[in-house]
């Protein structure tokens, strides 16, 4: 069983297809994305563990998973647990999805975090931001940067504080943090037996119109100006001090003072297809094989990696940015069917559309992913796409 069924389970659905297995998907909407490649579908909202729960016991299944998510990441370990299916149980699940309780955590295990304060009111964010020039606010537990702003003074505060707790589903608090600048990573992980193996690591290019959400990662197992070896051991003993068990990771990370800050830390993969397609494509690891693998009982020995493979290979995952306005015609759409080295892409955008002003990530419209061995070559093959994939706006 699958839970959640956007864009960005399908690849999950199709492996598990793929391995022999029949799939049951539920999600909130009738016609969601994934649903056409999954056998059984049945709507129910992620955040229903009851209703999902409902639909577990109709069809007895080996497994529950999903991929990509975080608010599916408390549901799947609630079912997995009630049905006696192997799972990284409620506690880990709470511990990966609240960013507050994460925060506790890694503060009393030495790992560095960026100073914050969990509120329940404006007057104790505007309390904290009296300590900082600028900070960040975001909800409790929410994806794809919804609810997060970055704030300097009480107004700015206030502006945002109702659309933040919106987001927060599973208690009305939020949280501040000091805002950390300096470039922002992420890494992507696969745990094996409670053993933690890196995978990839990009660096972030963010939009400059909302410095919150990324516009561009570059994928490469080093970097010419940071350690990665650093980083790697780094969210290492996040993840096996915390102890998952098995399955995917994907964390974010800020440098800043010679040393990397944890913004946040998933119990699944990276989204846009950065778990489904990014990270097979980076390894040579068939991610997705061992966490359904593993969720369903089986044995399997360590990943091996092939060191040249891995400094070999470079990734971009660039979204668009084509401004606002109401869209009356796209140029360029075909380059992505008939671009070489192109891994996926997604184009979210129709004549007679409106876009607004990004204020968080599910609003990018669109992106792509292309990969090979020569990072130049990549970085000439995107700024091509970006300069001839328009939009034309009335």
């Amino acid at each position: 069983m699958v839970i959640a069924g956007g864009d960005w389970q399908i690849e999950l659905i199709k492996k598990s297809k793929k391995l022999g297995h029949t799939v049951v998907c539920s999600n909130l909407y009738e016609h969601s994305p994934a649903f056409p490649y999954a056998d059984f579908c049945e709507v129910a909202d992620v955040l229903d563990k009851e209703k999902n729960l409902e639909i577990a016991n109709k069809y007895n299944p080996d497994a529950v998973i999903s991929d990509q998510s975080d608010i599916a990441v408390p549901t799947v370990a609630y079912l997995n647990e009630k049905l006696g299916l192997r799972g990284i149980g409620t506690e880990l699940a709470a511990l990966f999805t609240d960013k507050s309780a994460q925060r506790i955590f890694c503060k009393s295990n030495g790992i560095s975090v960026p100073g914050f304060k969990v509120c329940s009111s404006c007057q104790d964010a505007v309390l904290f931001l009296k300590n900082y020039q600028k900070a960040i606010i975001k909800p409790i537990d929410s994806q794809s940067s919804r609810g997060v702003f970055t704030v300097q003074s009480e107004a700015d505060i206030e502006s945002h504080i109702e659309e933040t707790l919106s987001w927060s589903n599973i208690r009305k608090q939020f949280l501040i943090e000091q805002y950390i600048e300096g470039d922002e990573f992420t890494i992507d992980g696969l745990v094996v037996n409670g053993k933690y193996f890196p995978m990839t690591i990009s660096i972030k290019e963010m939009y400059e119109q909302n410095p919150n959400v990324s516009k561009m990662q570059t994928y490469s197992w080093n970097h010419s100006r940071y350690d990665y070896t650093a980083l790697r051991e780094e969210n290492k003993r996040l993840i096996e001090t915390a102890g998952i068990p098995f399955g995917l990771t994907h964390s974010e990370y800020k440098y800043a003072n010679g040393k990397f800050y944890l913004i946040e830390a998933g119990a699944r993969g990276g989204g846009s297809n950065l778990s489904g397609k990014i990270v097979p494509f980076m390894t040579g690891i068939d991610n997705y094989e061992y966490l359904i693998s593993q969720s369903l009982g089986e044995t399997l020995e360590y990943p091996i990696f092939d060191k040249e493979y891995l400094e070999n290979h470079y990734c971009i995952m660039r979204f668009f940015d084509f401004g606002k306005g109401k869209v009356k015609d796209i140029i360029g759409r075909e380059l992505l069917e008939n671009t070489k080295n192109m891994i996926d892409f997604q184009l979210n955008v129709k004549s007679g559309q409106t876009l607004e002003d990004l204020k968080y990530g599910r609003m990018r419209p669109g992106h792509f992913i292309i990969g090979g061995n020569n990072r130049e070559d990549l970085l000439k093959q995107m700024n091509y796409l970006v300069e001839n994939i328009r939009i034309i706006f009335f």
